[in-house]
């Protein structure tokens, strides 16, 4: 289970109708959830996404469980972006579950080329605080992905990160690897979907990434397991 936490930066103030303000000191921008944003940032931040999931499809059992999920989603998307939510325990800690790094899939030199420019690029992004990594990935991704990658396209992209990966002396596990891989799409004009998610039981953390809507993996490698729930899609 995967808890978010508001950063010492961001103040919040409830109103009396049950809306809640947030003044983000770090940019000094003010922003504004409506009483059901406000109960879905409580219940995230309480017991996560999933449990917030569970809440929501109780109190609304009229809506569709995968339509929650969408919305939540995407407001925890939305609230990391802007420095509101931070996960209280990252995924570049000890956590993340590492991918075998053997380069078998397949990797034209092209796709090397391009992720050797990729990869230290990635691990710079992710010394910075995690907002500021998936807002430098959403500029990227918006401003030189020009279509959706095909599921072969994402897959090299991925052989490409895993073979470049090889000759970097330090931690490149899931979550270094992905961000390489969805960079190095984009650097080719292609986009795919970077991926974080959680499993409960035993709690661990992932990173992947998608295309078409389903996870990107080599074929020698076990896919992404089921009990992922994704948390993140970017």
């Amino acid at each position: 289970m995967t808890r978010f936490v508001v950063p010492d930066s961001v103040h919040v103030k409830a109103d009396d109708d049950g809306s809640l303000v947030l003044l983000n000191v770090t940019t000094g921008q003010w922003h504004k959830l409506n009483r059901s944003g406000n109960e879905l940032f409580a219940a995230i931040c309480a017991d996560g996404v999933e449990a917030a999931v569970e809440t929501f499809v109780g109190r609304y059992p009229g809506e569709p469980r995968e339509q929650v999920r969408l919305h939540a989603e995407r407001c925890v998307s939305a609230l990391v972006e802007r420095g509101l939510l931070e996960p209280e325990s990252p995924v570049r800690g000890s956590g993340g579950v590492p991918i075998a790094l053997a380069p078998r899939g397949s990797a034209g030199w092209r796709p090397q080329l391009v992720a050797t420019v990729a990869l230290p690029v990635a691990l710079l992004l992710l010394r910075l605080p995690f907002r500021r990594t998936v807002g430098a990935f959403k500029f990227v991704k918006r401003g030189l992905a020009r279509r959706p990658a095909t599921k072969p396209e994402a897959l090299q992209a991925l052989a490409a990160a895993k073979r470049v990966s090889r000759f970097h002396p330090g931690r490149v596990a899931c979550l270094e690897l992905s961000l390489t891989a969805a960079l190095t799409a984009a650097l080719r004009g292609r986009e795919v979907q970077w991926c974080l998610g959680v499993a409960s039981d035993p709690q661990a953390f992932h990173a992947w990434i998608e295309a078409d809507g389903e996870p990107v993996t080599d074929p020698f490698d076990d896919p992404v397991p089921p009990t992922y729930q994704r948390v993140l899609a970017v």
